[in-house]
């Protein structure tokens, strides 16, 4: 199989190196705008890649370089300015499609490409990261444990001083930050896709780290969007953040929506026209970073999952809860993996555009996750008594 990844920033190395080592990879393309990060990253994995310049706003540069490959994994961020010119290039030249698109405003878009990609015959596995993505997995498990369900509650928080933060990280994860922060996003609520304002609805969860439970925000994901389509009679899917530790706060960002930088919109700087969002990712690159060792359990945190699911078994209320903690690129980017290389080895082919909970299958997903290192974790509660939290038996399910 060969494989063309699209971005190969902290989450697109780890996916290409894990696609390397898969059995069955050919080759692996490495597209970047930005040759020399490709040629190292090459140079790394050594001779089953290929370092490749893509500028994906280039439709013809784009459309030649995917048209050698199985699969495209698109892992080029923010998706709500990129995600549509690669499935669109994958639609014409009729090579299928995988993504990490976090962000509402991008998995909006996507969903609107469904015919064309059935059309075009080709499978389109969109969220294919940890949120969305394994956040999605976990919820379904815990549907499938249900007679039926009710709620769903999505959480995360990432770590911003981890060792892991580096210039390939940077750019586009401040311009996500923004996007899902700022403005309003969509939660499914009492069976009705609303509009709330982000940075709001905040409550604590208690992830695997920090001891404490930590606050998350509504923000600006796809799990509402795309749950609340595919769980059968879910009445509420949310999907709440934040960065940690507390001086890292997302809903710190919203002092750029009150003076009017937060939009993706151009604004006039002395006769020069510049994104507003531009100005920001400026200004936060002046801001020095924080030393991981000057925070207690920093390297602890790195990035934790929580998902609720909530509803009836025989007749009693139970809720599931499971938690699993790992460092960010490798969530997303081994996730990604993974969902390339089911859709590359499918049996029967599924066209559209689809989200992790239709496509990926929840056992041999997490058992792939739990042998690249990843620990999950259970909770049940039934009749308002919580069990203690114990190893996710993955060879149960």
């Amino acid at each position: 199989m060969n494989y063309l990844v699209i971005g190969v920033g902290a989450i697109g190395s780890v996916i290409s190196k894990d696609l390397a080592e898969a059995k069955n990879t050919t080759e692996v393309g490495l597209g970047d705008i930005n040759l020399e990060f490709a040629q190292e990253l090459e140079a790394e994995i050594g001779e089953k890649s290929k370092a490749i310049h893509i500028d994906i706003y280039d439709e013809e540069i784009l459309r030649h370089a995917i048209q050698d490959y199985d699969v495209v994994v698109n892992a080029t961020g923010p998706f709500y300015k990129t995600a549509q010119y690669v499935l669109e290039a994958c639609i014409a030249e009729g090579i299928d499609y995988v993504d990490v698109a976090d962000d509402s405003a991008a998995v909006e878009l996507l969903l609107t490409y469904d015919d064309k990609c059935k059309e075009a015959g080709i499978t389109a596995l969109i969220c294919q990261g940890v949120s969305p993505g394994t956040t999605n997995i976990l919820a379904l498990l815990g549907s499938k444990q249900l007679d039926q369900t009710d709620i769903i509650h999505t959480n995360w928080i990432v770590s911003q001083v981890s060792e892991a933060n580096d210039e390939r990280s940077a750019g586009s994860t401040l311009y996500h930050a923004l996007e899902m922060s700022t403005g309003t996003n969509p939660q499914f609520l009492d069976g009705e896709m609303v509009e709330v304002e982000s940075a709001t609805g905040t409550k604590k969860v208690q992830f695997n780290a920090p001891t404490e439970p930590y606050p998350v925000h509504y923000l600006g994901h796809g799990e509402p969007l795309t749950l609340a389509r595919n769980i059968p009679g879910v009445q509420t899917v949310t999907n709440r953040g934040n960065l940690w530790p507390a001086a890292s706060d997302v809903a710190n960002l919203k002092i750029f929506e009150a003076i009017g930088l937060a939009a993706n919109a151009p604004i006039d700087v002395n006769g020069v026209e510049v994104n507003r969002r531009d100005i920001v990712f400026a200004l936060m690159q002046e801001k020095p970073k924080a030393d991981p060792k000057e925070i207690e359990g920093a390297d602890e945190v790195e990035s934790q999952v929580h998902v609720e699911v909530t509803g009836k078994k025989d007749g009693k209320e139970l809720t599931y809860e499971y938690t699993v903690g790992a460092e960010m690129n490798a969530s997303t980017g081994l996730s990604a993996s993974y969902g390339a290389q089911a859709v590359a080895q499918a049996k029967e082919k599924k066209t559209g555009v689809l989200a992790p909970e239709e496509y990926i299958e929840i056992k041999p997903y997490l058992q792939f996750l739990t042998d690249k290192g990843f620990d999950f974790y259970l909770t049940v509660t039934e009749n308002g008594k919580k069990s203690a939290r114990t190893v996710l038996d993955i060879h149960t399910l």
